[in-house]
């Protein structure tokens, strides 16, 4: 699974309260696994990071405290990223990478949620050069902390889940007005397939929920060959219309 990433701009995250350390790739050796503790207002979208920064700036610090957020539809959020200085396991924020699942009390994270944290694991690695430490946050620190369920999976090893087969609808059908540029939606995934398949790829990381850049990129090289359907000289949005002639394209009917 590739790593997409949505970025701290775009999720709406404000403005550092100071600013973090930096800390080079070098010194990282430890990947920490953490969750909300009680069960979180939000499990899915923006609103996720939102509510870990607005408690974290609570508490005085700097923003969010985790390198990573990670939402129960499997959408990785930025935090301090690759190379800020943590604030999610004392002691271990120069060394360890903190990842954040949108999960609380005893609920299970979603297959989606572990594949993307698994994808941070990897990457790290892929990064840093090195096999990083798996571990929860109570491996760190005495807390409950990750919960019985992310702790097992860590434990484990962090296995990646299996795929199932996407299911991939054959009729033509009509988009959902929630897919547009910067949104997380379902449909957003069957319209990733539909691009690829209709020849408007690569779109780097899918496929996922979120329209982000690189599928805007994609619809706005759809329109390019398809003119009838866009809206300016670079339009991202597919738009009813488009949607249709693109699932006709894709074989469709």
């Amino acid at each position: 699974m590739s790593v997409t990433i949505v970025s701290r701009k775009s999720w709406g995250a404000k403005p550092w309260n100071g600013n973090p350390a930096s800390v080079s790739l070098s010194r990282r050796t430890e990947f920490f696994v953490h969750y909300h503790g009680g069960v979180p207002a939000h499990s899915t979208g923006v609103a996720v990071p939102r509510e870990v920064e607005k408690i974290h700036l609570a508490n005085g610090w700097a923003g969010t405290g985790y390198n990573f957020m990670v939402d129960q539809n499997g959408v990785i959020y930025e935090g301090r990223g690759w190379d800020r200085q943590g604030a999610h396991c004392p002691d271990h924020n120069v060394s360890g990478l903190g990842v954040y699942v949108a999960i609380g009390g005893d609920q299970k994270p979603s297959d989606k949620a572990l594949a993307s944290v698994r994808a941070l694991y990897d990457e790290a690695c892929k990064r840093t050069g090195k096999t990083l430490s798996k571990k929860g946050h109570k491996d760190g620190f005495a807390t409950a902390c990750p919960g019985k369920h992310l702790y097992q999976w860590v434990k484990d090893g962090m296995p990646a889940p299996k795929s199932p087969a996407p299911q991939t609808a054959s009729k033509i059908v009509a988009l959902n007005p929630a897919v547009k540029p910067g949104a997380t939606h379902a449909q957003v995934a069957d319209l990733q397939r539909l691009l690829i398949k209709a020849g408007y790829g690569p779109i780097k990381g899918a496929v996922t929920r979120f329209y982000g850049p690189q599928t805007q990129a994609s619809v706005a090289r759809f329109h390019d060959r398809n003119p009838a359907y866009r809206s300016g000289l670079h339009d991202p949005r597919i738009g009813p219309k488009g949607f249709v002639a693109l699932q006709k394209q894709a074989g469709r009917r």
